[in-house]
This record gives C-alpha cells, sequence and structure tokens, in this order.
C-alpha cells in the first residue's frame, strides 16, 4: 500500500482552489517549479493525471476531481487531529476578521465549527469592516487571521485562496438600460464592489450613481428589495428573493483569501487559519 504526504495533497488543492500555478505558490510560500514538482510526484504517485492545460487554461480531470474530493477530507481531518491533540497554550485570544456581508450571511456557522476542538469556546473575538480595513489591521498585527477580497495583487501570508463569483443584483421590478442612469447602492467608499461597479459602468459605456450607501450586508439588501437601486454581491450572499441582472455587463470574480497576521506566529494559529478556511469553502451556500 503506498501512502500519498499531504504535502503533496495540499498542494493540489491549493492550485485548483488559486485556479494556477503562480497563486498556489504565492499561497504554499514556494516556487512555482516546486509546486509543479509536487503535483508532478502526486500523478506519479496515483498513476493518473489530475490537472491538463488546455489553450492556456488549466483543466481539472475526471480523475482530478475525484482526487479533490479526498483531498479535502484527508486534510480536513489531518488538521482536526493536530489542532486536537498538539499542545497548546489555552487562554489566548484569536482576533478573526471577516468582510461586512460574508459575517452577515455566514457568522456564525464557521466560528461554531471551530469550536469542536480547534478554538476554546469564548477565545476568540470577530471583527467586521472591509476588506481594505482588514488587510491594513493584520499589517498591523491588529488581527491574527482574516478573511479578506482582493481583485489585485494578493496580499501575502495567504493560508487559501478562492475565486468567488460576484454578480450585479436587482429587484425583480427594477430595468436596467443605457437609456437611463443606473442608481447604485454601494457599501462606504473603500468596497471591493462599489469600485468594481463603478468602472464596470464606465468601461461599457453605462451612466450610474451611488445613489444609497450602506454598512452591512442587511443594508443594502433592503435597499435592494425596496428598489432603490440595483449593487452587486457575492453569489453566495445574493437572498434567493433578489435576481441576477443579466442585462448588465458581467462583473469580474474576486479572490476570496484566509491570511494570518503580520506577527502571527504559532503552529496552533496557523492550523485554525487552515481549519476555518476548509471550513468556509465547503459551508452550505
Amino acid at each position: 500500500m503506498r501512502d500519498i504526504p499531504t504535502d503533496l495533497l495540499r498542494a493540489f488543492v491549493t492550485v485548483v482552489d488559486a485556479d494556477g500555478f503562480t497563486r498556489a505558490s504565492e499561497a504554499l510560500g514556494l516556487t512555482q517549479p516546486a509546486v509543479s514538482l509536487q503535483i508532478r510526484r502526486l500523478q506519479e504517485a496515483l498513476g493518473t493525471t489530475l490537472l491538463e492545460r488546455k489553450k492556456g487554461t488549466l483543466i481539472i480531470t475526471e480523475s482530478g476531481k475525484t482526487c479533490l474530493r479526498y483531498a479535502r477530507r484527508i486534510l480536513a481531518d489531518h488538521d482536526k487531529m493536530l489542532q486536537r491533540l498538539t499542545p497548546h497554550r489555552s487562554g489566548g485570544r484569536l482576533r478573526i476578521g471577516f468582510p461586512s456581508d460574508f459575517a452577515d450571511y455566514y457568522l456564525p456557522g464557521p466560528l461554531l465549527a471551530l469550536e469542536d476542538g480547534s478554538v476554546e469556546a469564548g477565545h476568540f473575538e470577530v471583527v467586521t469592516d472591509l476588506s481594505i480595513g482588514l488587510l491594513r489591521a493584520l499589517r498591523d498585527g491588529q488581527l491574527d487571521i482574516a478573511l479578506a477580497l482582493s481583485t489585485g495583487p494578493l496580499p501575502d501570508h495567504a493560508v487559501a485562496l478562492w475565486t468567488e463569483p460576484v454578480m450585479w443584483v436587482r429587484a425583480p421590478t427594477r430595468h436596467i438600460s443605457k437609456e437611463h442612469r443606473v442608481p447604485i447602492v454601494a457599501y462606504p467608499e473603500g468596497c471591493l464592489y462599489r469600485g468594481a461597479m463603478l468602472e464596470n459602468l464606465e468601461n461599457n459605456n453605462y451612466e450610474g450613481d451611488v445613489i444609497y450607501t450602506a454598512s452591512s450586508l442587511a443594508g443594502v439588501v433592503a435597499a435592494v428589495r425596496a428598489d432603490i437601486g440595483v449593487s452587486a454581491m457575492a453569489r453566495r450572499t445574493t437572498p434567493p428573493d433578489l435576481q441576477e441582472a443579466m442585462e448588465m455587463p458581467q462583473l469580474p470574480n474576486v479572490t476570496a483569501g484566509v491570511y494570518l497576521g503580520a506577527r502571527s506566529n504559532g503552529r496552533r494559529t496557523s492550523q485554525i487559519a487552515a481549519r476555518l478556511a476548509e471550513t468556509l469553502r465547503l459551508f452550505p451556500i
């Protein structure tokens, strides 16, 4: 019976989640050739092809999809075992940051999942903010772990990366056309979605204005439901009663990542970050 090293499985999962070797190498802290070698070793150990490149696009094979399902389970169990059995100091609070929309939609589910042995109950403090604020807090050492969204160069210290589709949403009664200015409901200045919406309109010859600003997902949803305007949301945080504005030009996806703070150290914090990332990726939509 052959054994598959977990570092090979983790490299494979990271390449798939990061949509390529470049971002995966950044997340893993390895060079691209090193990550490629790990994928090659995994394929040789399994005797099958997991990834193929077609017209410059990385494609996961059927064998790769099967491997991915098992790899996620194995890594989740592996990390959980380490979290439960590795001695660590208790009593220290972990400060964990979430973007406002994800916090409104998901919490406390992912954090409750951590209480199965990763973190003792009451030993974490949750901070919600725009991603730009969370990343700044990570750099300043004010957060230990954060989920943050990005559209540009990826920040340092990524534990895991994945793609979050973003879409225009509107009330069912709203009709949008280039003949009329597009009323926008948005988070405050600095929000990725806000900038993406304005840039998207300008690039596609639409005229529009931010006419309503809300600081929470609930506020944005309420304004869109009331047909005050349209907005952008991550596909999996969009309530079912709002409709995708298919007539609008497609918005670019964002990269979601779980990151460690610049001053975070220790195996325990890294393991909790990995566990949180796994929970968020698999959390029911």
